[in-house]
């Protein structure tokens, strides 16, 4: 769709001459003849840019600037405004620019200049777009800056990437959480025909409200819904030109897979509260840790979306099936941390590697992360060893090594805190008639919070699992406390 422009000007004989002139450019222009029409037509209808005259009857061009710029009445303040100007009225049009316009146009200025820089305005706009999106992410940025890891699985999905280079199909990841399915659409993004274009990821299963997933995707215009007060661009149209990256796609209700479904057809979105359609052009990458397929049987996710989407998936194994990655991961992250708490360079010795090849790693890469930054916080020796692991939560349980297929040498266990030998103590007994894992796990859960006040942190320590674990656990037995402000 090509940019869409709002000329604002009264002379109608310069207006059809400057329309005519964009027009023939490839520019999709709308005019007004006052600064009244204009805020109306801006109010209704979605424009990349705004050039108006400066002396207008009613409401001056610069009253028309100075609205745009406080964000009144739903406008959106970051539309960049050109104003245009006589030779001999260059003051004024300075004095808007300090006013928050982008340029200035004199009216005798040759056709070939307008385009020229109308072109550059554009193009910086689209830039400040990108830069402001990625300041508000900077403290959720991809933690890796490659893909770490030699074994044959992550060979092959590296492989799979290269396959699709250079091309903008949709893409569904699945596994785990904290394989590294971020790190992969990362990837995907870097490879693909838009690589220069920005990177923007929505968390689907983050939002507790669905109006605020819509909004969040879709953007709203103003009074859409309660607390509505200004317009607002979606993820969607931030993404324009480069990858919109939807994370637990698996979490997203029916509704939201709908609309989704139908800009995949049609590359079009709607604001919520809107009637202008919005022509939007980025790659799709999706990315679960649920088997979609079983969503699918169970009526939780839409046949023609999981088809749609499926076209080319990448699965990524857990780290407990590619255990040749982690001394990589480890050792990785133990280089970043240092440098990152300025600490003197560190190593792990042969029994900590080992421990760290045969330990379960339920969090995955994610939680490698964690344990890495923990030791390097924590340990005051340049020698990582398994005593220092276990101090961090990290220690072999009954079953590990012959699941791992890690062998460890005579006394590793013993000092690794493991303990293989004897019968392990259990806090339940097993009833003859049997008993249902996922209840006794639910009680535990709900006890856990309880006993700490229903704080997820404290009721993660409690058990000895992750956080993140912890809130995996949470939405999964749909547990709700009032405390909790999210699920209010």
């Amino acid at each position: 769709m090509p940019p869409r422009l709002l000329l604002i000007e009264d002379d109608a004989a310069f207006s059809r001459r400057l329309q005519a002139n964009l027009r023939a450019a490839g520019y999709a222009v709308d005019a007004a003849g006052s600064g009244e029409q204009a805020l109306e037509m801006l109010r209704a209808a979605y424009y990349d840019l705004v050039v108006t005259d400066i002396r207008l009857p009613g409401i001056s061009g610069l009253e028309v600037l100075r609205r745009i710029k406080e964000g009144r009445d739903g406008l959106d303040k970051d539309l960049p405004v050109v104003v245009l100007t006589s030779v001999r009225d260059v003051d004024t049009a300075v004095g808007a620019m300090r006013g928050g316009a982008v340029d200035y146009l004199t009216k005798e200025s040759e056709k070939q200049e307008v385009l020229m820089r109308i072109e550059r305005v554009l193009e910086q706009s689209a830039l400040l777009n990108e830069n402001r999106y990625l300041r508000d992410q900077l403290d959720r940025r991809d933690e890796f800056r490659e893909m770490i890891g030699e074994s044959a699985a992550m060979r092959a999905i590296k492989d799979e990437i290269a396959e699709l280079a250079g091309q903008d199909v949709p893409v569904l990841i699945s596994g785990e959480t904290g394989v590294g399915k971020e790190l992969v659409a990362r990837a995907l993004h870097r490879t693909g025909s838009r690589p220069k274009g920005p990177f923007v990821d929505v968390n689907c299963g983050a939002l507790p409200d669905e109006n605020l997933l819509l909004s969040e995707l879709f953007g709203h215009e103003r009074g859409a819904f309660t607390g509505a007060l200004a317009l607002k661009r979606g993820k969607f149209e931030l993404a324009q030109g480069g990858t919109l990256f939807l994370d637990e796609i698996g979490e997203m209700p029916l509704e939201a897979q709908a609309k989704i479904l139908k800009t995949l057809e049609n590359f079009q979105v709607t604001r919520l509260g809107g009637a202008q359609s919005i022509e939007v052009r980025c790659r799709l990458i999706f990315a679960t840790n649920k088997d979609l397929e079983a969503e699918l049987k169970a009526g939780r996710f839409r046949q023609d979306l999981y088809y749609r989407i499926n076209l080319l998936p990448i699965v990524i194994p857990p780290l407990r099936e590619r255990r040749d990655d982690i001394p990589l991961l480890a050792r990785f992250f133990l280089g970043r941390f240092c440098a990152q708490y300025a600490k003197p360079a560190r190593r792990f010795d042969d029994e900590a590697l080992q421990v760290l090849r045969a330990y379960a790693w339920p969090g995955n890469v994610r939680e490698v992360r964690n344990v890495v930054e923990r030791l390097v916080i924590r340990s005051r020796s340049e020698t990582i060893t398994a005593g220092d692991l276990e101090r961090c939560g990290v220690s072999l349980a009954a079953g590990d090594l012959e699941r791992s297929g890690v062998s460890l040498a005579a006394g590793d266990l013993e000092r690794s805190g493991g303990n293989l030998a004897g019968k392990t103590e259990l806090p339940v007994s097993i009833p003859e008639e049997g008993i249902s894992l996922e209840e006794v796990e639910r009680k535990l859960v709900i006890e856990a919070l309880e006993r700490t006040a229903w704080n997820q942190k404290d009721a993660a320590a409690l058990l000895k699992i992750s956080v993140d674990r912890m809130n995996a656990r949470v939405k999964k037995f749909g547990l709700t406390h009032p405390s909790w402000r999210v699920n209010r």
